[in-house]
């Protein structure tokens, strides 16, 4: 059922290519990014990103009930497990909330390598759904 879910989400966001012109990019490569009301005091924030030689992103953490990462085409890593792992097409990772991460000096190199995710995080209405750390 929630991989069901995840496919549903994926093709109806697959197709936004607009970025809000008011909205700041929180990281490289956002090519879309759209919020829905889930009620309750919760929203659901999807974003679509395309990057090619990111390596590392700030250190930074997500308040949000979890995030769950989802990659289309290319390959992207994570240590959200405890340890470094490549996923490739069709293959998506889970990050719990407030888990600290970017930044890290042992993040291997994945060289040329492009990624076109999909990103997803429930939060509560009016927070936002990432924290930069300097």
């Amino acid at each position: 059922m929630l991989k069901n879910l995840i496919y549903s989400l994926i093709v109806i966001f697959c197709f936004n290519i607009e970025v809000n012109a008011d909205e700041k990019q929180s990281f490289p490569g956002l090519i879309s990014s759209d919020v829905f009301d889930m009620g309750n005091g919760m929203d659901m924030h999807i974003e679509r990103r395309k990057t090619c030689n990111q390596g590392a992103v700030a250190k930074h953490f997500h308040p949000a009930a979890g995030t769950l990462v989802y990659v289309l085409d290319g390959k992207s890593q994570s240590k959200s497990s405890g340890s470094w792992k490549t996923y490739s097409n069709n293959e998506y990772w889970f990050e719990k909330s407030d888990w600290v991460h970017g930044g890290e000096d042992d993040a291997p190199s994945l060289g040329d390598v492009c990624s076109d995710l999909v990103v997803i995080r429930v939060v509560e209405s009016g927070k936002d759904h990432t924290v930069f750390i300097d």
